[in-house]
């Protein structure tokens, strides 16, 4: 596939080209094709002038039907296309400067997190990811960021998972994101995370005025062999910083934030009690 099919139009549209293609040589006709997979003609045409959203089930069935390469381990064709399809989809609705910041994070071995509006996305309910969008957004897009979003996760659950320690505004557990089952879900979300041997989360209480804490949110990585890098957000732009005074002084500044936050016992009484202000 060519570099400028890294658009998700244009792969969409090599999708639609290759399954007339193959169906072609295959020597059947929209309608035959039609018959076979149990669907209608017109169905087939909408996928061949990418006229219709690809989804994976569709791609593991053409992968079956005409038994591409990969095809029994559900990596044939045409769900390699759809997976590029989904990826490039992701990297469209990002925040400019959060890919760059996401190319880190896979690899960092310690992330720190202060979070002043919402749950931070690592720990984040699928409803919770949801309820944080602008709902007028296309569903495409809603979903592309969504899935991005969760996947980023399976981090905390690899064989050898980064430590982490995430501090929280209290605002973040009073703002009803989603509605009150989303947060009733997500604050339960949060609990079980803090009792991973891996996972710290703090919460700063309304009560602890700390001036460093007022700033707004940003997250700290650290690395095996390369030095910290932070990252935060202003406006519509994440900004990702290596600067060594200034990650320097951003790691001061997060200390200074775990030490006024609520112990991590504490953390999650509290939590349990703001579960029930949901309840």
């Amino acid at each position: 596939m060519a570099s400028d099919q890294q658009d998700p139009d244009a792969l969409r549209v090599y999708f639609s080209e290759e399954l007339r293609r193959t169906r072609q040589r295959a020597k059947l006709s929209q309608a035959q094709f039609a018959n076979a997979l149990g669907c209608t003609p017109q169905w087939i045409c909408q996928l061949e002038k990418a006229d219709k959203t690809v989804s994976e089930q569709t791609a593991l069935d053409l992968d079956t039907y005409f038994k591409t390469d990969g095809s029994d381990q559900d990596d044939g064709h045409f769900h390699r296309i759809y997976t590029a399809i989904r990826r490039a989809g992701r990297h469209r609705v990002l925040l400019p400067g959060f890919n760059a910041y996401l190319r880190h994070e896979s690899k960092a071995t310690s992330i720190r997190c202060f979070a002043a509006q919402v749950v931070p996305g690592l720990l984040q309910t699928e409803d919770y990811t949801r309820g944080t969008m602008d709902q007028s957004e296309p569903a495409e897009t809603l979903d592309a960021r969504t899935a991005g979003r969760i996947d980023r996760q399976a981090i905390l659950t690899r064989d050898k998972p980064p430590e982490t320690m995430f501090v929280l505004d209290e605002s973040v557990l009073r703002r009803p994101v989603g509605g009150q089952k989303t947060m009733i879900d997500q604050i339960e979300h949060l609990i079980c995370a803090a009792q991973s041997p891996h996972i710290q989360v703090r919460i700063m209480p309304f009560h602890r005025i700390t001036p460093v804490a007022l700033v707004g949110g940003m997250i700290l990585l650290s690395f095996e062999k390369e030095g910290d890098l932070l990252y935060f957000e202003t406006g519509c732009v994440g900004q990702l910083v290596d600067r060594e005074d200034a990650v320097f002084k951003a790691g001061v500044h997060f200390i200074t934030m775990v030490g006024e936050a609520l112990s991590q016992a504490e953390s999650i009484e509290f939590m349990i009690q703001a579960r029930e202000t949901y309840l």
